[in-house]
């Protein structure tokens, strides 16, 4: 067996212990802790909700009842609040009155429901404000518990109607917000009832903006229900179906709308929602924000006129109103909290997240992005929008923005006198009350960092903190069990009263019943009006994407942007190719797709299952997708085989269903010219909106766009200098280059351009009749009015090619029996039918765009530049028989020659040199490359390693297991490496597996390892890399697959690392 055993000096890990100290004292001091939804096998903490967090509105068995009763009580006796006899004589009152109020009823228990008995008590005015401000202080996403002595209490338990609720919270806030001086004040009503769900209120915040997209019935209803209930009046409609308001409250904004809400005629993005008060066991009431309270802050900066443009504004107070408080057994559900706003909430969040109203766009704007300032730089010359640049360009224009609107919130808060923290107030804040509390109780606060830490990042130094401890005490704040208006709807058949609109009339508050849409209307006829009609149906518009990195995806988020503007009227959805269900298509429905390809000419993941389904749709779909329309952007790099592969596949699938093609149908860009294709791409979506909209949908024809492109890739060409070639024969051989550009980092790819010899330059120039190569060529783009005629053959077109025939071949008369002729070939016959003199300028242009290009190659780099030198690579290449770049090009190559080359800006290994995990590497021939590399990089850390410390070097701790598969002429390369990898213990496995007549491959010696393998990968969480054929590759998989048990990349992800060539 080729396996040699390497032994190793493994270093002894350091003990660790809990914190279970920390633990005891927690307990110590809380004698009750809800569920964190932890387990010992799963952890929720980084989670944003809590599966099975405690929630109020639930009934509770007696005993945890009469538990957390008595837990608060000697909460209040610890504290101070109650001497140790207030304590005891309470504790007794307090169970007396619970075993009085027992009942049997259906309570929960670990998130499941049966029949037990349950109980409630009365809690002081004292014990109700101590078990709020303890709850405020307990909750684990606030950032200003500092302030919970603060916390004043409004009791309103008194008050048990619908009406007497949003009255009395009108009432209240508005001498809470106390002219913005905010007093943080809890509005409590009657706790939850044993037989009752308890009062509630609709809202989320007791101010709230409307949000609604286009509507969700169709025209028929629309039509017949304008003139019976306004309903056109009622609807925020937006022809491009987008949001008008705030996109969180689009659900909360049709419940009141069905609950009979008018909204104003004019609408607006800052329409404050009317509150909705409901008591238990009464119907909704609902009322409009007063004007004391409706007066929004405008968002305006002092430095930026532009900015005050923008028309942003926000309320002057957060007061949640749907969470409640869970406080010694009782339950409180209504529970309207007003506070003040930290500016980060309102800046960095409400106005900013994509997904709330997504303002940085256009605040980018408004402090100085200029995409035309962009436009005149010759790289950005085909940018439309900010989504466009580079991602660095993004960040950089959307951090300062987000700087400047937080500022702005923050300064137009001072302005109008309304109390606002600020963000490194309120953390430093935090982080002295946490640290004094710690101190004190000799324990952290429980906190939730996705919460606390503000989202600036690590300038703010709460984001330093970490975790704290995962606990949650009682009394705490938690959200409600049951959706008010699902409650509603529950109850309302059983229920006497009907839902009322609260008018202020001067001093007094008058009742109007409220109607809801279609509340009149016979259910058969309702259901006719809400159904769509089959003949009205729009069609939808499918974006679907699969995307090895980001290009892919980045495109398709700018098509899905593009398309929701433009295609008003249809419908469309947006998702990763595995979604796409061909079941659901329905016959007049468009699909978009933009694809990339993996290095083995495969779907990416998130295209994988769909790439596995395709033969069975093949075989059992039987509708017909003639009317279907179909556009395939394909995203591949030319110097690699299978250039764009998944596009042309998944293309062929649906040419099979004999769909109908737009925009071209197929097209193939070529990430080798351009990082982002934004050029190509442009064009294609200029085609794609111009079909949706009923135009003709065709990709506009330039002769000179593909040459333009090429000339956008040479920009980002260098020259390398050759030191030295050892290429003879059919043996791999090795050329050394020096690189005249940046670094090329170890495990890199390199694009090498196989240019035209001088004498074959001058040779088809000469069958062009072209006198001077000097002479400049005519074209039109100012990208290439420099191109001579010389540069013209010798950097763009590929004279060797033998490919398919160009126009001007097909059209002259002289090709029988000459399919393979190369392009130079060709021109020269062509001279002999058609005199060089005598040909025309348009011919002879005809004739040059009409060569195919000149495509680089990829090649991956096999050395380190810190063990051969600075500014040196060495490539492995496996010659090929005329191929393009191994055999025609190289051996014109020679020492002292230079050649063009660019360095690929991304590979699947790059990251690999930086892990210090164990590592399970497979490669075969040329595949040895990028692994002679690492081994090089790792050789030389060893060697510095040594000189400088008495130690043993990083690696010592993770080693290979290296298994290569060679031919027998490349045994000397392959031993060099691996010879030297193990006098410095890199390696703890060496497999080496030359050519042999049994045709045994090295893929199947990793079964013979398994037991060390599994333990590497699970055990020791190591990486894997696979450098080979395609049938290696995918022997390798699946022999992983099997000593994992389990599809081996899915188990591993990021770990399993793979590259096909």
């Amino acid at each position: 067996m080729p396996c040699t055993e390497i032994s190793q000096t493994r270093g002894a890990t350091p003990s660790t212990r809990c914190p279970f100290e920390e633990y005891e004292r927690i307990l110590e001091k809380n004698p009750i802790l809800a569920p964190t939804g932890c387990t010992d096998q799963f952890c929720q903490a980084g989670r944003l909700i809590h599966s099975d967090e405690p929630k109020v509105g639930e009934n509770r068995p007696l005993e945890v009842v009469q538990n957390e009763a008595v837990a608060f009580l000697w909460q209040l006796w610890q504290d101070g609040v109650y001497t140790e006899d207030c304590y005891l004589e309470r504790r007794t009152q307090v169970l007396e009155e619970i075993a009085r109020s027992a009942k049997q009823t259906i309570v929960w228990e670990q998130e499941s429901k049966r029949v037990d008995t349950t109980s409630i008590w009365t809690q002081s005015p004292e014990e109700l404000r101590y078990g709020l401000r303890l709850a405020w202080r307990n909750s684990r996403k606030c950032i200003m518990r500092s302030r919970y002595q603060d916390l004043e209490l409004c009791d309103l338990r008194h008050i048990h109607t619908s009406v007497g609720m949003a009255t009395a919270l009108l009432g209240e806030v508005t001498k809470a917000f106390n002219h913005g001086q905010i007093k943080p004040t809890v509005f409590v009503f009657p706790p939850k009832s044993v037989d009752g769900s308890g009062p509630m209120f609709w809202n989320k915040q007791v101010l709230n903006f409307a949000g609604v997209r286009s509507p969700s019935l169709s025209p028929l209803a629309m039509t017949i229900s304008a003139d019976v209930t306004g309903f056109r009046n009622r609807q925020y409609e937006l022809e491009d179906g987008s949001i008008l308001g705030d996109p969180s409250n689009v659900k909360l904004t049709q419940d009141i709308i069905d609950l009979g809400w008018t909204p104003p005629r004019a609408k607006t993005r800052w329409d404050l929602l009317p509150i909705v008060a409901m008591a238990e066991n009464d119907a909704p009431a609902l009322v409009e924000v007063p004007d004391a309270l409706r007066r929004l802050i405008e968002i305006q900066h002092p430095d930026y006129p532009e900015f005050n443009e923008l028309g942003l504004r926000w309320y002057q107070f957060p007061a949640l109103s749907r969470l409640g408080f869970d406080i010694g057994g009782v339950q409180y559900t209504a529970t309207p909290f007003i506070g003040w706003y930290m500016d980060a909430e309102i800046g960095v969040r409400n106005l900013a997240d994509t997904f709330r109203f997504d303002a940085l766009p256009e605040v980018v704007k408004a402090i100085g992005f200029d995409i035309d300032a962009y436009r005149a730089k010759s790289e950005y010359a085909e940018v439309q929008e900010l989504e466009d640049l580079p991602d660095y360009e993004q960040l950089r224009w959307q951090s300062r923005a987000q700087a400047e609107l937080n500022y702005a919130v923050r300064w137009s808060f001072l302005q109008q006198g309304v109390t606002c923290v600020g963000t490194l107030a309120a953390s430093s804040d935090w982080c002295q009350f946490d640290d004094e509390h710690a101190a004190k109780k000799g324990y952290r606060l429980n906190s939730d960092p996705y919460w606390l830490s503000p989202p600036q990042g690590s300038i703010v130094p709460v984001w330093h903190r970490g975790g704290a401890p995962n606990y949650q005490p009682k009394p705490m704040i938690c959200r409600n069990r049951y959706d008010p208006v699902n409650s509603w709807q529950r109850r309302k058949g059983s229920t006497d009263a009907d839902p009322v609109l609260l008018i202020r009339k001067g001093n007094e508050w008058v009742t109007e019943p409220l109607t809801g849409f279609l509340a009149d209307i016979p259910s058969r006829k309702r259901r006719k009006l809400t159904e769509s009609q089959g003949e009205e149906k729009p069609s939808t518009v499918h974006i679907y994407y699969c995307s090895q990195g980001t290009t892919a995806r980045t495109l398709a988020e700018r098509l899905h942007r593009r398309v929701k503007r433009s295609a008003r009227g249809l419908h469309v959805t947006f998702g990763s190719l595995n979604a796409l269900d061909l079941t659901q298509i329905e016959a007049s429905d468009i699909i978009l797709l933009v694809a990339s390809t993996t290095g083995s000419g495969a779907f990416p993941a998130n295209g994988a299952d769909f790439a596995k389904a395709m033969g069975h749709f093949c075989e059992s779909l039987k509708a017909d997708f003639s009317r279907v329309r179909l556009s395939v952007f394909g995203v591949g790099d030319s110097a690699y085989p299978n250039f764009n592969a998944a596009a042309i596949t998944a293309y062929n699938l649906f040419h099979q269903l004999n769909v109908l093609p737009i925009a071209g149908g197929l097209i193939k860009a070529d990430v080798a010219s351009e990082t982002l294709p934004l050029r190509m791409f442009n064009h294609w979506s200029d085609a794609v909106e111009s079909a949706l909209v009923g135009g003709k949908g065709e990709l506009s024809s330039d002769p000179e766009e593909s040459f333009v492109s090429h000339a956008e890739m040479l920009r980002n060409f260098g020259r390398a200098t050759v030191i030295s070639k050892t290429c003879s024969g059919a043996d791999d051989g090795l050329i050394t280059l020096t690189l005249d550009g940046i670094e090329c980092a170890d495990m890199a790819h390199l694009r090498l351009l196989p240019t035209n010899s001088a004498s074959h330059v001058a040779r088809a120039i000469t069958a062009l009749g072209i006198s001077d190569p000097q002479l400049l060529m005519p074209f039109s783009s100012g990208a290439l009015q420099q191109c001579s005629y010389g540069i013209f053959f010798t950097r763009f077109v590929d004279l060797e090619d033998r490919g398919k025939l160009p126009s001007w071949a097909i059209e002259s008369n002289n090709n029988s029996g000459r399919e393979k002729e190369s392009i130079l070939e060709r021109l020269e016959q062509l001279s002999v039918s058609l005199q060089p003199s005598h040909l025309s300028l348009e011919l002879r242009h005809k004739i040059c765009f009409g060569c195919p290009l000149l495509r680089p190659r990829a090649f991956s780099v096999a050395s380190s530049s810190r063990y051969i030198g600075e500014k040196k690579v060495e490539l492995l290449i496996k010659p090929h028989r005329r191929g393009r770049f191994s055999d025609i090009y190289l051996s014109t190559l020679q020492p002292g020659g230079s050649v063009e080359y660019a360095i690929v800006p991304a590979s699947p290994a790059s990251f690999l040199p930086a892990v210090q995990k164990p590592l399970v590497v497979i490669s075969t021939g040329s595949g040895f490359a990028p692994v002679r590399s690492l081994l090089q990089q790792r050789i030389q850390i060893a060697r510095e390693w040594g000189e400088e410390s008495s130690t043993l070097h990083p690696f010592h701790t993770s080693p290979i297991s290296l298994f290569a598969g060679f031919r027998l002429e490349d045994e000397s390369i392959i031993h060099a490496a691996v010879d030297l990898a193990e006098r410095y213990r890199l390696l703890d496995l060496a497999c080496l597996v030359p050519s042999n007549p049994e045709k045994k491959r090295v893929q199947g010696y990793l079964l013979d390892e398994r037991d060390t393998i599994r333990a590497k990968l699970v055990e020791q969480e190591g990486y894997v890399y696979v450098c080979g054929s395609a049938a290696m590759t995918e022997g390798v998989r699946a022999n992983f697959s099997e000593i994992l048990v389990g599809e081996v990349k899915q188990i591993m992800g990021e770990r399993y690392v793979e590259e096909v060539f």
